[in-house]
């Protein structure tokens, strides 16, 4: 059984779903910290039988995880009852659900900004779980907590859009600039995949309310296909970046800017950057 809670959960969730797979583990779990960090909720369920788990307030140091939120550190138990290291808050939860050997592994966000969530992991027998259990559900962790950053950085700036409507335009042309190169830096496919969804929702929404005109007269760009580079690469050029700036932000070389770039220009029918841009805007492929 499974469930998620918020947007934090998401992230959380395939964390849980990915190391449990990987690992083997019986039991999977997982609860988002507030902003506060004084505690968590576990409202993400993996492998087990009961729902004696599901929201339960661990408070910071006690407990498996609440230790994992002090020290931010990973704590493992080979047999929870038993163990003399932990407080004991919750004994009858993890009885209830038959678990022995229990760890829990903090979800940092970057720059040492607190945690956001605590992954626990769990088998119904007593175990020491070894290194390598415990070094993949640390990876499935801090990727996480890299996809959580991302998640709460994209509300933060669309939240500031819809804050500004005098400048929303400009405000949304940057957001979908920098959402574009966060998805080309994703060392998850799938949240890049995801990035690029909200780019496209954009995209189309501002293309929506478009009149036509030369652009689209001239230059036909409804019928235009483009890469996902090559948009990229347009999406940065939109706002002012330069080829190296570009470059910078994607992770490619100035020549390979180059290329997309002509040839997002000749499929565009386009004989400048600027000309670019503003064949791309009409036909719905940059906002």
């Amino acid at each position: 059984m499974s469930g998620y809670a918020g947007s934090v959960g998401d992230p959380v969730g395939r964390a849980v779903e990915r190391f449990r797979a990987r690992t083997g583990v019986d039991v999977a779990f997982a609860g988002p910290c507030p902003d506060a960090g004084d505690r968590l909720v576990i409202s993400y369920l993996s492998g087990t039988s009961t729902r004696v788990l599901a929201g339960l307030t661990v408070v910071a140091g006690t407990g498996v995880g609440g230790k994992a939120i002090t020290t931010r550190r990973p704590v493992r138990v080979v047999d929870y009852v038993a163990a003399s290291a932990i407080s004991h808050e919750y004994d009858r939860a993890v009885t209830t659900e038959g678990v022995r050997a229990v760890f829990a592994v903090p979800v940092p966000l970057p720059a040492g900004r607190g945690v956001a969530a605590v992954l626990y992991g769990a088998l119904r027998r007593p175990s020491d779980f070894g290194d390598g259990i415990l070094t993949s559900a640390c990876d499935a962790a801090r990727d996480a907590g890299r996809e959580i950053e991302v998640a709460r950085e994209v509300e933060q700036r669309m939240a500031q859009a819809a804050e500004l409507p005098g400048w929303a335009a400009l405000e949304i042309r940057l957001a979908y600039a920098d959402l574009l190169a966060l998805a080309g830096a994703a060392t998850d496919p799938g949240l890049g995949e995801r990035l690029r969804e909200v780019c496209g929702r954009l995209a189309r929404t501002a293309g929506a309310g478009a009149s036509g005109g030369p652009a689209d007269e001239v230059r036909g760009a409804r019928g235009v296909r483009l890469t996902p580079r090559e948009t990229d690469v347009l999406a940065l050029v939109a706002v002012g970046r330069t080829n190296v700036e570009v470059g910078q932000a994607l992770g490619l070389g100035v020549e390979t800017v180059k290329s997309y770039l002509r040839a997002a220009m000749r499929k565009l029918g386009a004989h400048n950057r600027v000309e670019a841009v503003v064949a791309a805007r009409a036909g719905g492929h940059l906002p």
